[in-house]
């Protein structure tokens, strides 16, 4: 169920039986000249709708909260359309929702990250958060880092805008895809080099891999496994 949806009675109503919400987080950001802006939230928030729906094929509640679009996208915020929030900003903001979810009872808050940048400031929120209320738990899963494995399975490469993430915005929302226009190769450097324009040539056009092979198929055989593990997890099974 998604919180926005509800009426305070009926949110009051179910967090006394839903012990764990889910909050996808993500960014606004340059994905190549191929994937929309929003790719980095529409991807977890599927996932979410999936693993709330594979849970409650197993007797199983969980609430998803509404999303945080905005992240922490240094490196990409040379492309137009790329809206960076300060990892300090995006700590303090995170950390206040899940201040909230915590003193409201919930004892398990996930957050379901979709971009790379915002890892840091997630984890110190969570471990805030965490230290003030003894028997919450908050859960840090990057999608396409912690499945990294099945992902590979289904995809020869990964990366921003990459083969994953092109095959999976395919099968959610093919109408802003515009393949037509993926391209890009894999780059990479010895060295984490922090400088203003360093995302041009890390990232040339906003990419950093070949999402030519992506296919709808793909991101539905990621959509699954990750979605799968997920609830999985959740429900307590291995």
């Amino acid at each position: 169920m998604r919180i926005e949806e509800l009426t305070w009675p009926e949110f009051e109503e179910l967090k006394r039986r839903v012990d764990t919400v889910v909050l996808p987080v993500g960014s606004i950001e340059a994905h190549g000249r191929h994937l929309p802006l929003g790719t980095d939230v529409f991807a977890p928030l599927e996932i979410a709708r999936r693993v709330e729906e594979r849970l409650r094929g197993m007797g199983m509640e969980v609430l998803i909260a509404p999303p945080v679009w905005y992240g922490h996208t240094f490196v990409l915020d040379v492309y137009p359309g790329t809206i960076n929030v300060g990892s300090d900003t995006l700590k303090a903001y995170v950390r206040e929702i899940l201040r909230e979810f915590a003193a409201e009872g919930f004892k398990r808050i996930v957050l379901l990250n979709g971009h790379g940048g915002n890892h840091s400031p997630l984890l110190l929120a969570a471990e805030e958060v965490a230290g003030e209320f003894p028997g919450v738990e908050i859960w840090l899963i990057n999608w396409w880092v912690d499945f990294r494995e099945d992902i590979l399975s289904i995809c020869s490469s990964q990366g921003h805008a990459g083969q994953d993430e092109t095959s999976v915005m395919l099968a959610i929302r093919p109408e802003l895809v515009r393949m037509e226009e993926a391209k890009g190769e894999r780059r990479t450097s010895r060295v984490r080099v922090i400088r203003k324009d360093i995302g041009r040539e890390l990232f040339p056009d906003g990419v950093n891999d070949d999402p030519s092979l992506a296919t709808a198929e793909k991101g539905e055989a990621i959509l699954s496994v990750v979605s799968e593990k997920i609830a999985r997890l959740i429900a307590g099974e291995k």
